[in-house]
């Protein structure tokens, strides 16, 4: 079992907080940086671990590296991909 490292982006379109293509890396500190330069140029970023077994199709639960602006909370609002 590896660890994926995921950046996650977040729009507000109409009130409304809609995830971007998630953008992986095999790297934590590639995935920070990334998250970094995002932050800028998004309403909120997401940069989270976790371990997973692709061809299994295993994965444990996410954990959260870093938090930028306005990021939804899973639990209370479903997310939209855009795209």
């Amino acid at each position: 079992m590896g660890t994926l490292y995921v950046v996650q982006g977040f729009c507000e379109v109409g009130g409304d907080i809609i995830a971007d293509k998630p953008i992986l890396h095999g790297m934590e500190q590639l995935a920070r940086t990334r998250g970094e330069l995002l932050a800028g140029r998004r309403d909120g970023v997401l940069v989270y671990a976790q371990a997973a077994d692709i061809d299994r199709g295993e994965y444990s639960e996410p954990v959260i590296l870093a938090k930028y602006g306005q990021v939804p909370n899973p639990e209370q609002q479903s997310l939209r991909q855009t795209g």
